[in-house]
């Protein structure tokens, strides 16, 4: 693996904070959706839903964050350990769909579009510009 690759120090500083910003994505969806759910408490289960729907994306959210995006993306990120990354994948047949790519969907549609971006970025600029080749087949 290239050990002078141009991206590794934004790609890494940002991988390593991701789990903090998807943290506080969470955590303000949580308020978000208290603030509406208190101040709408009167009105129908349908205004109702929004709110009580938001509190449970920013849970899974802090969840994810956590309990997966720091101790597997994030902290790998931080050692600049791409290989590890690389190799953390999802066996779809003999296509190699990377871990990281999916949890950053996840969180991005649980976080509002800019929880997962922290994850999402780095992942695919890992992927597609990546210090190697990503191996998106197995032999």
């Amino acid at each position: 693996m290239s050990e002078e690759w141009k991206h590794a120090s934004w790609v890494s500083t940002l991988g390593k904070w991701a789990w903090v910003i998807s943290i506080i994505s969470g955590i303000i969806n949580i308020i978000v959706g208290l603030t509406g759910a208190i101040a709408f408490s009167g009105t129908s289960l349908l205004i109702l839903g929004n709110y009580i729907w938001l509190i449970i994306s920013g849970i899974i959210v802090i969840l994810i964050s956590f309990f997966i995006i720091k101790p597997k993306f994030s902290d790998k990120c931080a050692d600049q350990n791409w290989d590890f990354l690389f190799n953390w994948v999802i066996p779809l047949g003999n296509i190699r769909f990377p871990w990281m790519l999916f949890w950053g969907i996840i969180v991005d549609i649980f976080g509002y579009w800019w929880g997962g971006l922290p994850i999402l970025i780095p992942a695919l600029v890992l992927i597609f510009a990546g210090p190697k080749p990503y191996e998106w087949k197995t032999e």
